[in-house]
């Protein structure tokens, strides 16, 4: 398979004497498989010269779209990707819904006409739109994984195999642990890893031949940066090494890094992993840089069809346990305009009656509580039939690693550190209530 990337900025295109090496367009890589399969991954402006290459080919174009979210700095070239103007070319996009607006609704708010001059209606091409969440489906003889990226919206990673070959596609990630490992352990493995949520994205880009990871920040920058939803390149090293992946392209870029600043930091990188004695290669991504990968194994894909994320036909109905009434107060006025059923209790007892009486579809819950702590809450309700797949996530201001690892020990499913952006609160509540098996009913 070919990758070839056209826009590796994030956030916002910079475009400049000062921006030539590593280019200044938004994230868009093309992938195309020794077959001819056409795949985009993100529709930032480096679109609409992927665009122009594209209309120089035989016609009609049949490509997939892999869209990871919906913020601006990855869709903001669809309106401008000239293919879509013209008959008989077909895509389909692939991506996770909003919490409140279906896909084709937020992609149709960007051209909406007090923003520019023709409509999603308008278009002349075939576009058919499939919303996903975490699950594996097929394309072809391609099998492509998801799986939900630490963002501030709902954000998919994207796992693509063929004959073969694995890229993994990482854009807008964050650690879920100020720490990957616990201290004091010379020679850590996956089970050293504090959090489950940086464990299972280890897992996820385990053995990877190419790893294409958001790496907006350095570690100095990050210290300023949490709850942004955007990684240390540190970080993407550590988790890539962990994983055995071969090769690492960072991206992302943040706006304010120039070429000078990114080949300085495109050769630490490099410096850090040698002097771990790690064979990991690292690589800046680069407009025009392209990778090609042997399609080596002849492989029949198991059939999967991608499947609808779950539907909910009530309101999710969330449990908040905390003493602090202001904090109460707060997370109802985030999670109030998902729509939720929020229910309060403000002491470890009363939250373990309000879920036996009330089996909310998902529980917060504070450490320090009268009564009983969020331990003892987590400890009951887990030995209680019924309750072993709700999802209980731990919001807290305690965020030792001892915290950490002991929550995950008796069954706790997340874990966020106070204070967390509300932007960060709702995807993640909005991610588990997402997972297979969480569908409610009336």
């Amino acid at each position: 398979m070919r990758i070839r990337f056209w826009g590796t900025r994030g956030s916002i295109p910079t475009p400049g004497p000062s921006t030539t090496r590593y280019g200044g367009n938004t994230s868009c890589i093309e992938l195309r498989t020794d077959d001819g399969t056409l795949f985009i991954l993100d529709c930032g402006t480096g679109l609409r010269l992927l665009g122009q290459r594209l209309q120089q080919e035989p016609q009609p174009i049949v490509g997939n779209i892999l869209l990871s979210h919906t913020h601006w700095d990855h869709t903001q070239g669809f309106a401008f990707f000239e293919p879509v103007f013209q008959e008989g070319n077909k895509f389909t996009i692939f991506a996770v819904s909003g919490v409140d607006r279906s896909l084709s609704e937020v992609l149709a708010g960007q051209m909406d006409y007090l923003y520019f001059p023709l409509t999603l209606d308008e278009l002349q091409t075939s576009i058919i739109f499939k919303e996903i969440g975490e699950e594996a489906f097929n394309v072809g003889d391609v099998q492509v994984r998801t799986q939900f990226l630490n963002h501030t919206v709902l954000t998919l990673g994207f796992r693509i195999t063929v004959g073969g070959a694995t890229v993994v596609y990482a854009a807008d990630h964050e650690p879920f642990s100020t720490n990957l490992y616990r201290a004091g352990v010379d020679n850590p493995s996956l089970d050293d890893i504090i959090h489950a949520g940086d464990r299972r994205h280890v897992e996820f880009l385990a053995g990877a031949d190419l790893v294409i990871h958001d790496g907006q920040y350095t570690n100095a920058e990050y210290v300023n940066k949490r709850n942004w939803g955007h990684s240390a390149v540190e970080y993407v090293l550590d988790v890539a090494m962990a994983a055995n992946v071969k090769q690492v392209v960072l991206i992302h870029h943040d706006p304010g890094h120039d070429d000078d600043f990114l080949a300085a930091l495109e050769a630490r990188c490099q410096d850090h992993v040698r002097a771990l004695g790690s064979n990991l290669q690292v690589a800046l991504g680069a407009e025009g840089l392209e990778i090609h990968l042997p399609e080596t194994a002849d492989q029949v894909p198991e059939d999967l069809t991608a499947q609808p994320p779950s539907t909910r036909y009530r309101p999710a109905r969330i449990l908040v346990a905390d003493d602090d009434p202001g904090l109460v107060h707060f997370i109802k006025a985030v999670l109030s305009k998902d729509k939720y059923d929020i229910l309060a209790a403000h002491n470890g007892e009363e939250a373990i009656k309000l879920a036996l009486q009330e089996r909310p579809d998902l529980i917060l819950l504070d450490v320090m509580m009268p009564k009983l702590s969020g331990y003892d809450v987590a400890k009951q309700l887990r030995e209680t039939p019924g309750f072993p797949d709700i999802p209980i996530i731990m919001f807290t201001a305690r965020a030792d690693e001892e915290d950490i690892m002991r929550s995950f020990e008796l069954g706790v499913n997340d874990y966020i550190g106070k204070p967390a952006a509300p932007a960060l609160l709702r995807s993640r509540v909005r991610r588990w209530l997402m997972r297979p098996g969480q569908e409610t009913e009336e």
